[in-house]
């Protein structure tokens, strides 16, 4: 799997303007098929066998990656222990305020992304809204700054490991579990809510849980105002903001109108994962996974598993509805159902129409994985490719069709570089596959006896 020491070369290709976000992403799944071979390519090397880089751009680079990371020990009144993991908006270290010795989480932001002021605006927003949001499941903002030419964020350090790392040391969690993470993250989603705030990165490494079972919501660098001319908003329509694996239908769209509503697709899509130990949609490249939000849909967890109750996957149809209108309206109302499934209750929701969800009922799980709304397959694919060449960074070189690439970004746990293998989805063959696939191997039978005759046959 990619290390972290590669995926921050691929970022800085990208900042110092000398790689393309794709080439990167391109060059990181093929290392990741290498090493599935056995092989064991760096990122660098394989960016210039591509001839995306020269070996004296590598080289230039590596030593300001070596220098970056020698020089900073302190910034400003924050020492710097370890570093934490790192993403698209910048490494998270532990790091400890000389004033007081409290220890805290510090996000600083990359000196070479200060000059964007788009990056710099959502990194400042991130602070405003992790200033705002004051509630038990969300992680606290303490201070934010500015200090030896590094912008950063200070936040409360909490102990524990992300839902991310937890699949990878369990393989996925119970029906009990799962129940327990939902219903701490859709209360703070409650409280994002009434702040009129969305979040709009909800997936399994911004949630945190703690070794006393508490799971807090971090990374509020995508969240906007949820008013339409909201003073916080800075992404345009037409350019998806999150990560393709839990994207709801509508960003994928571009849609202005995104609300707490994508949000709740993006939680429910976490809570699948960590139910089933893999992501409802997979995919070669981003495009593709998003193309499958838009139109498939995946097996109903009840069909993996028997002993995940039938009601609690009712509440995940609802909330991974294609149409918004059909979701769960508010964190309030999702709440309600969770009382309801933890009970052993049906959830009081009403269903989306079969097929309108991106999670089948169980009865429709033959169908899973079919197109339901291809209209615009086509044109929809076209759009989002060069969406995701603008907005896709390394740090997303998650795609594969036989192991999803685990690289434990998590802000508050030390990262994992690892592979956890999908778990196994079994799903009954549909009759008319089996029609189509004798009739194909017919019709090939008949064209190869037709050439035969033809080239060998008496003249």
């Amino acid at each position: 799997m990619p290390n972290l020491e590669d995926i921050r070369l691929g970022q800085l290709s990208v900042a110092q303007g000398l790689c393309q976000p794709l080439e990167v992403e391109e060059c990181l799944a093929q290392q990741h098929k290498n090493e599935q071979n056995g092989g064991n390519d760096r990122l660098g090397e394989l960016l210039i066998a591509r001839g995306y880089l020269t070996r004296t751009q590598l080289t230039r680079l590596l030593n300001v990656q070596r220098d970056a990371e020698q020089a900073v020990s302190r910034i400003g009144p924050y020492e710097l222990i370890r570093k934490l993991g790192e993403g698209g908006m910048g490494a998270v270290y532990q790091a400890k305020d000389t004033r007081n010795d409290e220890i805290v989480a510090l996000k600083v932001l990359p000196r070479s992304r200060a000059k964007d002021k788009i990056f710099l605006q959502r990194f400042e927003q991130e602070a405003r809204a992790a200033f705002e949001l004051d509630h038990p499941n969300i992680v606290h903002g303490l201070d934010v700054g500015q200090a030896d030419g590094y912008h950063f964020l200070v936040m409360e350090f909490v102990q524990g490991s992300d839902v991310y790392t937890l699949l990878e040391q369990k393989g996925r969690l119970s029906e009990k579990e799962a129940l327990q993470i939902l219903e701490q993250i859709a209360a703070a989603l409650g409280h994002i809510n009434e702040e009129r705030l969305v979040h709009r990165d909800i997936k399994p490494e911004n949630i945190i849980v703690t070794e006393q079972g508490v799971a807090k919501l971090a990374d509020m660098g995508l969240a906007v105002d949820s008013e339409i001319q909201g003073r916080r908003r800075i992404t345009q329509a037409g350019i998806a903001m999150g990560t393709p694996f839990y994207l709801s239908p509508e960003q994928i769209e571009g849609k202005s109108e995104a609300d707490i509503r994508s949000d709740i697709y993006a939680l429910g899509t976490t809570i699948y994962e960590a139910l089933t130990g893999r992501p409802p949609f997979e995919g070669e490249t981003p495009a593709v996974v998003m193309m499958k939000h838009l139109n498939e849909q995946v097996p109903s967890p009840h069909e993996i598993d028997h002993a995940i109750s039938v009601n609690f996957c009712h509440m995940l149809e609802r909330m991974m509805a294609k149409d918004p209108a059909e979701r769960y309206q508010t964190p309030q109302e999702l709440l309600a159902d969770v009382q309801r499934v933890k009970q052993g209750q049906v959830p009081q929701g009403k269903r989306p129409p079969s097929g309108r969800s991106s999670v089948a009922r169980p009865q429709d799980h033959r169908d899973s994985g079919k197109m339901i709304l291809g209209e615009k397959q086509t044109e929809n694919l076209e759009r989002l490719e060069p969406m995701m060449a603008q907005n896709s960074g390394p740090h997303d070189s998650r795609y594969g069709s036989a192991v999803r690439a685990r690289k434990g970004v998590s802000h508050f746990g030390v990262p994992a570089v690892s592979a956890r293998p999908r778990a196994t989805q079994t799903v009954a063959a549909d009759p008319n596959v089996k029609l189509a696939i004798l009739v194909g191997v017919a019709v090939a039978v008949a064209v190869l006896a037709f050439l035969l005759v033809t080239v060998f046959g008496p003249r």
